[in-house]
């Protein structure tokens, strides 16, 4: 059975009365665009709940709070950390306070924390959004919305992106280049964006190259990528090289290839999507492709900071370019390593 909050919120209306978050919102805020039979059904559900929207929100109609909401998936992974400090910066130079909240990826928990952020009469909203995102909460918001990382579904509002399907072909290209011809591509969450756009770049890569597609799409923990290698690494057909899509998964492959005493890159070669903090301090040192974090979460504040300025919403795509950062995780280029041998003659 579902938990019902101890004071009654929004949500626990529109459940009551059998319809979206958005609805109710519109109801509060005097019932433009709502059926006189679905706004007695709502006026109904408030008095039976004893729902109390906030007044002081209420009154703010039209005037500024100078509060913007961000959301997030996780603000223990470093890239959301740093977009937060990063949105913080340009928040604070328009003298505006940011609202903070993560949504663990999960549908509901995010448009729980929209509502909130409705409610509370926020300017702007900056969001990581997940695969199922509430689209008609998102319509009737009030107040401008930027999307980073992936875009909203239906591309219903801006968005500032990484070159994700361009980073995974360089890095699989690298992997290659370094005499790699079996590659293992490790992946998790594979209905979001960015995993669905860097697996897809691994496989244009090895597909036309004539090698075997080799990818794990539902790896999500240490011991889901322990189970993987142990089985990659076992048998006739053993992998030579790992493309990781996220920092997690890096991190987590490196620690298991050490486990089992596995050369890196003598034996397998290994190169992650996004850099992290340790990765120039390894041994080896981590190849990654990086993606420029700071101007992301840079470009999407201010493109939002403009809308709430204008009162005008242009909604298109900013795409950004990442990196290779080449250090010592990948064997080096069979003619690189030739020209190396002719020189030290």
């Amino acid at each position: 059975m579902k938990k019902r909050h101890s004071v009654p919120v929004l949500l626990d209306v529109a459940h009551h009365a059998g319809v979206g978050a958005a609805t109710v919102s519109r109801v509060i805020n005097g019932g433009q665009n709502v059926s006189r039979k679905t706004l007695a059904a709502v006026q109904k559900a408030i008095d039976e709940l004893g729902y109390h929207p906030s007044e002081a929100a209420r009154s703010l109609k039209g005037a500024r709070t100078k509060t913007i909401g961000l959301i997030v998936p996780s603000v223990a992974d470093p890239f959301f950390a740093v977009t937060a400090a990063a949105v913080q910066e340009v928040a604070r130079a328009h003298g505006t306070l940011v609202l903070l909240a993560s949504s663990d990826n999960l549908p509901e928990r995010e448009s729980e924390h929209m509502v909130t952020l409705i409610q509370r009469r926020v300017d702007g909203l900056i969001l990581a959004p997940s695969d199922a995102a509430d689209a008609d909460l998102l319509k009737h918001a009030g107040f401008p919305v930027v999307c980073f990382d992936r875009p909203f579904p239906g591309d219903a509002a801006s968005t500032v992106l990484s070159d994700n399907h361009g980073g995974a072909k360089m890095a699989t290209e690298h992997l290659l280049r370094s005499g790699c011809k079996r590659v293992l591509c490790l992946a998790g969450d594979s209905k979001l964006f960015t995993s669905q756009r860097r697996v897809r770049g691994y496989r244009d890569v090895v597909k036309a190259a004539g090698l075997p597609y080799i990818a794990e799409l539902e790896v999500n923990d240490l011991e889901g990528v322990r189970d993987v290698l142990r089985r990659h690494l076992s048998g006739r057909e053993k992998i030579d090289g790992i493309f990781c899509i996220k920092n997690a998964l890096t991190i987590h492959a490196y620690k298991v290839l050490r486990e089992m005493g596995v050369s890196i890159p003598g034996k397998v070669s290994l190169l992650g999507f996004d850099d992290f903090d340790l990765a120039d301090t390894l041994e080896p040192p981590i190849t990654v492709v990086r993606q420029p974090v700071v101007s992301i979460a840079t470009k999407a504040a201010e493109m939002l900071f403009e809308a709430m300025a204008t009162h005008r919403e242009r909604r298109h795509t900013v795409t950004v370019n990442v990196e290779l950062v080449v250090r010592g995780s990948c064997r080096e280029a069979p003619s690189a390593s030739r020209k190396s041998s002719a020189k030290k003659r």
